[in-house]
């Protein structure tokens, strides 16, 4: 049960997917379909959190802000960008002021970098010169043996090689971060350069799928209604037609029916009188041998002379006559029901209801004779429609060659710049044993440095006189020396190294990443109005759109761009491009309205009863069928059968008579049987032929009502028939011109509708979904980072690290010489002895001089 509901869930959303991704069109209005998707773009975003110890950027970016407080000259760079920057204009004292807090700071620091570098190596020189003459410190003599001041040498000089490591090791850190900068260089440009191919490539589909497949979509219904006029147009007209017309047409067929079913009665009436005659002239001559019979056997028997016995005589005769005998002599009127029969067949033979059917489909065609007469004119638009579609389709297949010439240029920088990548790669290799080479250098100071005192510490006995001291001491001692002649020999190629990276790289990251980066370059120069000279307005419209009073910025296109907005909105493209003109088709067929209002149609055709018809109906109307006497008729057929005095209908009652006479008079024998036989003649004529022809009078009479209820309203139904066909063929005649210009008018609105949506719908797109340009944002964020993270922090850290170190070295300079006499044997001693040991010395002897010139004394004790 789950697993169907899945699939029915699978089913359902996939339908849903197919909808959603096809245009509908439901009665002239389009749902249309999504943009495709398009290519995926690179997800391989910088990562500007991987740069290591943001410490150490955080007190680069301090230190540079510190020595740089101010922001770049901003009116300087408007007037550039305005062309209006002259030197001359400029006095050495104005540019000054302006740049004073720009390269102020660094310009201090450069110039001390190179007087460092100038005098460090002549001041190193003369220290050692001075240390060899045995000034300077350079005698083999202590003369301070203070043991805080050892402790505070001690403890400079430690924390000044915890510095110096500290900084190496962030530039070791720092030199990993740039190898993997450089690695990754060449892939993150490429893969921002195919995220704008990319973006590039989806928002030519998409505007192809807009201008290409969704226009031909639009232009496709166009056609379809266009040769759907007749339905589309036709069809209402006919439609507000059908109230007058049809009624009309409906009486006509009526009558037609009429015609049929009135002939069909009259076939009836005639074929039922005929067997009545027949059945009459039957009965007519019996009943005269019947009534001789009995006339001539009363005579023979005279039995019949009672009074109760039938008059025969005038009794047993027929009282009707149902032979056509003329109307004239005012008998049944057989003469009007022939005439009528051959009237109608002649009418019937004309066939009304073909020619009312051939009039209704002359009305019922309005579509197909719309679509006939107007098909030149459908013609006409549809070749301009054509014309159209292919213009925009040169276009798109222009503007498509043009990006396809471009694109095909990026493979070819992709290549160089993978090119350039891998020779990158390859010399960063120097580059990594280069950094490893001077920052070993200057770990070995700091080791030495370190060694040495740990040397000295160890070796180190307060008891020992400095010219006694042990090797280990004097071991660290030297080495304390050597770290700070190694500073001495390598102390001005490290501030080589310092000074011209900071002058390079402090700059740029002051006067251009920071402004690039936090926007303020654009605020203040492009984005401000009226900053450019020469510009009124916004620089930037100016420019593009040459109107300077729209507010086209760079920095509100990328906040529109980071926001994921289309380009055309965030770029305020409408100014330069106006889609809605550009898709006005009304330009390309500037006559489409004047050939909708040619499209009027011929309907002269329409007849909705022709003459022949109309004869036809008259005549019927004035046959001799509404003339027929019914009345003669009903008084004919309303008559007594015969004459008799018992029943003049039924015989068989006089019949019973003589029968009960017979046994009045108490008649026997031959005359018994004489009047048994004349009863017999009257139940045979009564059973044999009254009955019968009885029953087909009835007959008659029912066929008689039936054709005169048939008959009484053709005259008025007839006239009525003409007036209504008369109304509606005027009708028809003068309301189908007007009601063809108003439904051409909806048509045309309905088939200009489609443009009419298309544009709204391609401008809805084009400024909300195509373009939609946060993957631009995306490849300037990341260009920024890395120029100014990846490349320029890498930069500014290593002068930062070695000048770091190199600061500190200095210090350890200065801790590592004053210590180093703490540590290292001396060769000279002034020791002050007690009076009774001095007296005891020659003082005349071959040391005298030497002992009488020793400044330590024995009681202040050694560090």
């Amino acid at each position: 049960m789950i697993m169907r509901c899945l699939i029915l869930l699978a089913i359902t959303l996939l339908v849903f997917s197919e909808v959603s991704s096809t245009n509908t069109n439901n009665n002239g209005d389009i749902t249309w379909a999504s943009l495709p998707e398009g290519q995926e773009y690179s997800e391989e975003k910088f990562d500007g959190d991987r740069f290591p110890l943001d410490t150490t950027w955080n007190s680069i970016d301090g230190f540079l802000k510190f020595i740089s407080p101010g922001d770049p000259p901003y009116e300087i760079i408007s007037d550039a960008i305005g062309g209006e920057f002259v030197t001359t204009d400029y006095e050495p004292v104005d540019y000054y002021n302006e740049f004073k807090d720009n390269i102020l700071g660094f310009t201090v620091l450069f110039a001390i970098g190179i007087i460092f570098i100038v005098v460090f190596p002549i001041v190193a020189l003369c220290f050692c010169c001075c240390r060899c003459c045995n000034k300077c410190g350079g005698r083999m003599e202590q003369k301070s043996s203070s043991t805080c001041m050892c402790c505070y040498l001690i403890i400079g000089l430690i924390v000044s090689c915890a510095f110096i490591l500290g900084g190496v090791g962030t530039a070791y850190s720092l030199n990993n971060y740039t190898a993997d900068s450089v690695e990754t260089f060449a892939d993150d440009v490429n893969s921002n350069i195919d995220n704008i191919v990319r973006f590039v490539e989806n928002t030519n589909d998409e505007l192809s799928f807009l201008v290409g497949e969704q226009l031909n979509y639009a232009l496709d219904q166009v056609k379809i209604d266009l040769n759907d006029i007749g339905n589309l147009v036709g069809v209402p007209v006919r439609d507000e037609l059908d109230n007058e017309v049809v009624p009309a047409i409906t009486s006509v067929k009526d009558l037609a029916t009429s015609i049929d079913d009135t002939y069909d009665k009259l076939l009836v009436v005639n074929d039922t009188q005929n067997e009545l005659a027949d059945l009459y002239r039957l009965f007519k001559i019996k009943i005269d041998q019947v009534r001789t019979t009995i006339s001539t056997d009363c005579s023979s028997c005279s039995c019949c002379s009672m009074t109760d016995f039938p008059d025969y005589a005038n009794d047993y005769k027929s009282n009707v006559d149902y032979q056509d005998l003329g109307v004239d002599n005012g008998y049944f009127p057989q003469f009007a029901v022939d005439q009528s029969i051959n009237e109608l067949q002649g009418l019937k033979d004309d066939d009304l209801a073909s020619v009312a059917a051939e009039g209704e489909q002359t009305f019922i065609d309005i579509p197909e004779t719309l679509t006939n007469s107007t098909k030149s004119d459908i013609d006409s638009i549809s070749e301009n429609i054509e014309g159209f579609q292919d213009d925009i389709q040169d276009a798109v297949d222009d503007l498509t060659s043009e990006l396809d010439s471009v694109l095909d240029e990026t493979d070819k920088w992709s290549s160089d710049i993978d090119d350039f990548g891998e020779t990158a790669q390859d010399y960063d290799v120097y580059r990594v044993y280069m950094m490893a080479g001077i920052f070993g250098l200057i770990l070995l100071v700091p080791i030495i440095w370190l060694l040495g005192l740990s040397c000295g510490l160890l070796g180190r006995s307060s008891d020992a006189l400095p010219t006694e001291r042990g090797c280990i001491s004097n071991c660290g001692g030297c080495l304390l020396i050597l770290g700070a002649a190694l500073v001495f020999i390598f102390g001005t190629f490290l501030m080589i190294l310092t000074t011209f990276p900071f002058i390079i790289g402090g700059p740029v990251d002051r006067l251009f990443c920071d402004p690039f980066q936090s926007g303020e370059v654009y605020k203040e120069t492009v984005d401000k109005k009226g900053a450019i000279p020469g510009v009124d307005g916004y620089y930037l419209s100016d420019l593009l759109l040459n109107d300077s009073s729209i507010p086209l910025k760079i920095s509100a296109i990328l906040d529109a761009c980071e926001n994921n907005e289309a380009i055309y909105t965030a770029s305020k493209l409408e100014y330069l491009v106006n889609i809605s003109e550009y898709l006005n088709y009304k330009e390309f067929m500037p006559d489409i309205d004047s050939q909708f209002e040619n499209i009027t149609g011929d309907f002269s055709n329409i007849d909705i009863l022709p003459d022949s018809g109309k004869q036809t109906l008259e005549e019927f109307g004035n046959s001799s069928v509404i003339s027929i006497n019914f009345t003669l008729f009903n008084e004919e057929l309303g008559k007594d059968i015969t004459m008799d005095s018992d029943d003049p209908n039924d015989l068989s009652v006089s019949a019973a008579t003589i029968t009960t006479y017979i046994a009045t008079h108490a008649i026997t024998g031959s005359n018994a049987a004489t009047l048994n036989a004349m009863a017999g003649y009257l139940t045979d004529l009564q059973s044999n032929f009254i009955d019968p022809m009885v029953a087909k009078r009835d007959a008659l009479v029912t066929a008689l009502d039936e054709l005169q209820a048939s008959t009484n309203q053709i005259e008025m139904n007839v006239n009525s028939t003409l007036t209504e066909i008369e109304a509606a063929q005027t009708y028809i005649d003068s309301n189908i011109d007007s009601l063809i210009d108003s439904e051409v008018s909806s048509y045309s609105d309905r088939v200009l509708g489609y443009a009419e949506q298309y544009v709204n719908y391609v401008n809805d797109q084009v400024q909300t979904e195509v373009g939609r340009c946060k993957p631009l944002y995306n490849v300037y964020e990341d260009s920024l980072n890395l120029i100014c993270v990846s490349l320029l922090q890498s930069w500014n850290s290593l002068w930062f690290c070695i000048g770091w170190c190199l600061f500190f070295m200095l210090a350890g300079i200065v801790y590592s010489i004053k210590l180093a006499k703490y540590f290292r044997k001396m060769q000279f001693s002034e020791d002050t002895y007690d009076e009774i040991e001095m007296s005891n010395v020659n003082k005349n002897g071959p040391y005298g001089a030497r002992l009488n010139a020793n400044k330590v004394h024995p009681h202040n004790g050694y560090a």
